[in-house]
């Protein structure tokens, strides 16, 4: 009854919404689309795979949801803490001791992870716990970001825009990821947000509140995506207001500039390649498996392979039965992650996380706090997240979709480049270097830090939107020739 009432009153607001360029009809088809991607991804990750067979986190994110919406009718004081990131850590230990994603990191309101627990913490007051319910509100949440979309681009297409509007729902993996209890629709929706105020045909006010909730949506929700949105905007700015004629050296200033900044400062270029180090140490390290043990300042990580070698407590920890190497991980970002020499008479340590190897993990080379190693993975970086996975590749069926997504994606792309060579304006070109250096960047980042085939899918959902919007600007109407 809730999901029906749901449904109606987010369909009577789609019908409400005055779009130029489409009709009712085709926002009600949109909403539509959006709302069957989204019991599609129920179904996959539930009837056809079986929940917790695959990396996945929406179930741990629903359940945490619960647990925190609980907090509002023990002390709804303490819950507000909880929602504007003023809880102690004695408020965590009380209430979300057991909780999968809130019991593990830093307090703060830039977590992205906790972010989406406060947002479905409060559709459960709605929702009761039922997923579908909030499965109907952040695809309503990714609909606006498709409008959003729609509405920055459709004027630099020379085409029937309706045609451009249902490309984008039906663009596999922007709709599927677009349609989960995840990060990914919020994030989408600030991303659009900005868009929008770039290119889209705006009053000032219109682009300011636009500019400030997208902000604030992508600082809350994969704020990395931001950084490299950040980091391509000189592109777009000296192309539009410099090299107006030759956007082309747009890119090439930037980078040369880049290159000279990570030569010259050796501060900038130590910290950001330690803070990549960590960051692809950590998801390696949950990538292939094995257990976190707490021990006061750190955590010691142990392989699956070492399992034999440990003795499991019933009270949750656990000793080495001979002498072992683990390794040493640091809270937070800081350095070493060394080895360490365990023996027998150490510990016991108690079990903060167990994990088993990912079905779609792959090795990465080691950036190991070396810069110049940094550097020569990059095309290692944007293979791996540009490109796989491939059908020798491991990991689940849908696998193939994905891969054969990618082809028609690129394949669209090249189609877009060669058709329209002649047609692009020295505007349009500047959008496209834009865009195109924001996915270059944001696939090195992914490529350098992931090594599990399912999240560099779904992380790079911004990347290939952009690839995929390059390829509709500027394009005309395409002739046979008989």
């Amino acid at each position: 009854m809730i999901f029906a009432l749901v449904l109606l009153g987010l369909t009577w607001f789609v019908w409400k919404f005055k779009t130029d360029g489409l009709s009712r009809t085709n926002l009600l088809t949109g909403w539509g689309v959006k709302v069957l991607f989204g019991i599609l991804f129920m179904i996959i990750h539930t009837k056809i795979y079986g929940i917790g067979e695959i990396t996945v986190d929406w179930e741990e994110y629903m359940d945490d949801s619960v647990t925190l919406n609980g907090v509002a009718y023990q002390s709804f004081g303490d819950y507000l803490k909880f929602l504007f990131g003023m809880n102690s850590e004695l408020d965590v230990q009380h209430y979300l001791a057991h909780t999968n994603h809130w019991s593990a990191g830093d307090l703060d309101l830039m977590n992205d992870s906790r972010n989406v627990l406060r947002i479905n913490s409060l559709i459960v007051f709605i929702s009761k716990g039922n997923v579908y319910i909030h499965i109907l509100f952040f695809s309503f949440f990714s609909l606006i970001a498709l409008r959003e979309i729609f509405l920055a681009f459709k004027d630099r297409i020379f085409y029937d825009k309706r045609w451009f509007w249902f490309a984008l729902f039906l663009f596999p993996t922007l709709s599927f990821w677009t349609s989960t209890v995840l990060k990914e629709p919020l994030m989408i929706l600030g991303l659009a947000f900005l868009l929008n105020v770039m290119f889209g045909n705006l009053s000032w006010k219109s682009r300011l509140w636009r500019m400030i909730l997208g902000s604030v949506l992508m600082l809350g929700f994969k704020p990395y995506v931001l950084g490299c949105l950040l980091l391509s905007l000189p592109v777009f700015l000296l192309g539009k207001f410099v090299f107006k004629k030759r956007v082309i050296l747009a890119p090439v200033t930037v980078l040369i500039v880049f290159l000279i900044g990570f030569a010259s400062f050796s501060n900038l270029r130590t910290g950001l390649t330690h803070r990549l180090t960590r960051m692809q140490f950590d998801f390696m390290n949950v990538g292939r498996g094995g257990i976190h043990a707490y021990a006061d300042s750190c955590y010691y990580y142990f392989r699956t392979d070492q399992y034999a070698d440990l003795n499991f407590l019933e009270d949750g920890g656990l000793q080495v039965k001979k002498k072992i190497v683990a390794k040493k991980v640091t809270f937070g970002m800081s350095y070493p992650f060394d080895d360490i020499s365990l023996d027998p008479s150490d510990g016991p340590w108690r079990i903060d996380f167990v994990g088993t190897e990912c079905g779609s993990y792959i090795e990465l080379t080691a950036i190991n706090n070396d810069s110049g190693q940094l550097i020569k993975n990059i095309p290692e970086a944007i293979t791996n997240a540009a490109f796989r996975p491939t059908f020798w590749d491991p990991g689940g069926k849908l696998k193939i979709v994905n891969f054969l997504e990618t082809i028609g994606l690129f394949g669209l792309l090249g189609f877009g480049f060669w058709y329209n060579r002649k047609h692009r304006t020295a505007e349009e070109k500047n959008v496209i270097l834009f865009l195109l250096s924001f996915s270059l960047i944001l696939f090195i980042l992914i490529g350098w830090t992931t090594p599990v085939l399912g999240a560099i899918v779904r992380y790079r959902v911004p990347a290939y939107l952009a690839l995929f919007l390059i390829a509709f600007i500027g394009s005309r109407p395409f002739k046979f020739k008989l």
